[in-house]
């Protein structure tokens, strides 16, 4: 470190210098004049010009310093400027005087805390950032004069709010009619209800806007707009929905054959017997029709709280996909279907009612959405722990934007052509239960006017594997 200018070897020599001349030119001045009034005055003048010499030094000394100090401050200045952050966890490599040095080390000292609050800063908004970014539900929030003060990407995305909309107004970030109108009569008191923005992808958001208010330090008053998906509560609906306008009609249907045959018969106004057998066989069949709706409903239910595949003993798959067919023989008899049935003759320890509501589902389907003359391929086969089953037929096909749709619950391609020819729209849905309880696979191919083929794999319970019969 630098040592301040008065304190050097060269002034305190100087210093002792004019001191020892003064006092000899007083000395000899006081000797050669001769008297005590002489002696007096030459040390008198000695004595000032020591002072005069002093002073002029001293100036001299004080501009040094001041001149020396200050191009050191700029020298500080400068470093601080054009280093910025390196000058807080630098030293400089400069000698300074100790006033500067101490100036530094305070400045140093006040930039490191600036410098840490400011990263603390930073983290917590990046922690900040990262969590709206990472929710599924936009929000935007205002203060009082709908200026936008922060908004998350998904919000952005779906009202298509412009980059760097931060402190915009709303109408020139948002150009939705509906929530600009809202959002003037929320500030305005009024009761505001939230409503539905449907997406061209078919997902849906419900729009909320709530007025907000911040108590401490300062009462302020702003606007939030919450965009929440509520895609799966409003397909929920819709699928209860459809259930109960299906289930309705399906079992409204029947109900009233039943009950205007019955009423016929009970009053008398059906005497022939072939009449009479033809209105009993009427009511049976829609009674019949009845059981199955409900048989659906409840196995769908039951299907709802498994877990895991139940033990069963062994059956013959082969067998059961026989069974299913003599009961379809009369609507293939009607269409002019033929069925194929290749593989199956072996025997799986899977729950009867499980094989057969598979089957028969898949089958069904073939048969009710089939053209006449036309065919049905029922393929089964196993290796010991994998079920694999295959159905193809040459149908009326299911259109490409509805493939992924036709595995939910209550859900239908034709609602009148499935409403002519009976179903509640559980059929598939239940396979695909079966399917996720076994662990397996379940593809769809199809092309509209040619037919479908439904290809699913189960994996079979640990109980030795399926024996040949």
């Amino acid at each position: 470190m630098k040592q301040p200018l008065v304190n050097s070897p060269f002034l305190r020599c100087l210093c002792a210098a004019l001191l020892g001349a003064g006092a000899a030119l007083a000395a000899a001045g006081a000797w050669n004049a001769g008297g005590v009034l002489h002696t007096v005055l030459w040390i008198v003048l000695a004595a000032a010009l020591l002072v005069l010499l002093a002073i002029v030094l001293a100036r001299s000394l004080t501009r040094d310093a001041e001149r020396e100090q200050r191009q050191e401050i700029q020298l500080v200045t400068k470093l601080l400027r054009e280093e910025q952050e390196r000058f807080v966890f630098h030293p400089i490599q400069h000698n300074m005087t100790v006033e500067v040095s101490d100036l530094c080390q305070e400045i140093r000292g006040l930039c490191s805390r600036l410098v840490l609050a400011r990263y603390r800063l930073q983290a917590r908004e990046n922690r900040f950032r990262f969590i709206f970014s990472s929710l599924k539900e936009g929000f935007v929030l205002l203060d009082q004069k709908q200026h936008v003060l922060a908004y998350n990407h998904i919000a952005q995305q779906l009202l298509g709010i412009p980059d760097a909309a931060e402190n915009k107004e709303l109408k020139e970030a948002v150009h939705s009619r509906r929530i600009l109108e809202r959002t003037a009569s929320i500030l305005k008191g009024e009761e505001v209800t939230p409503f539905d923005m449907h997406l061209p992808d078919g997902r849906i958001f419900s729009i909320q806007i709530r007025q907000v208010r911040q108590e401490e330090p300062r009462r302020r008053v702003g606007i939030l707009i919450l965009l929440l998906d509520v895609t799966a509560e409003r397909s929920a609906l819709q699928q209860r929905q459809d259930f109960f306008s299906n289930a309705s009609h399906e079992l409204r249907t029947p109900i009233t054959s039943i009950l205007g045959f019955s009423e016929m018969m009970e009053q008398g106004l059906i005497s022939d017997p072939e009449q009479m057998t033809q209105s009993v066989r009427i009511i049976r069949r829609e009674a019949a029709r009845m059981s199955r709706i409900i048989n659906d409903l409840l196995f769908i239910s039951k299907m709802e709280n498994e877990d895991e595949p139940t033990e069963a003993p062994p059956i013959n798959a082969l067998e059961v996909a026989n069974e299913i067919r003599e009961t379809l023989e009369p609507d293939m008899r009607a269409k002019g279907i033929k069925m194929e049935i290749s593989g199956g003759n072996f025997q799986i320890a899977i729950p009867y009612s499980h094989l057969y509501n598979l089957l028969a589902n898949l089958m069904q389907n073939a048969v009710k959405y089939n053209v006449e003359n036309g065919s049905v391929w029922v393929r089964i086969e196993t290796d010991g722990y994998i079920l694999r089953i295959g159905v193809r037929d040459t149908g009326i096909g299911i259109p490409e934007e509805m493939k992924s749709r036709v595995f939910e619950r209550f859900f239908r391609v034709d609602k009148g052509r499935s409403r002519g020819i009976g179903g509640t729209g559980l059929g598939l849905s239940i396979v695909k239960h079966l399917v996720s309880l076994y662990h397996g696979t379940l593809n769809l191919e199809s092309t509209l006017g040619k037919g479908s083929f439904f290809e699913l794999t189960l994996q079979l319970p640990n109980t030795g594997g399926a024996a040949a019969k």
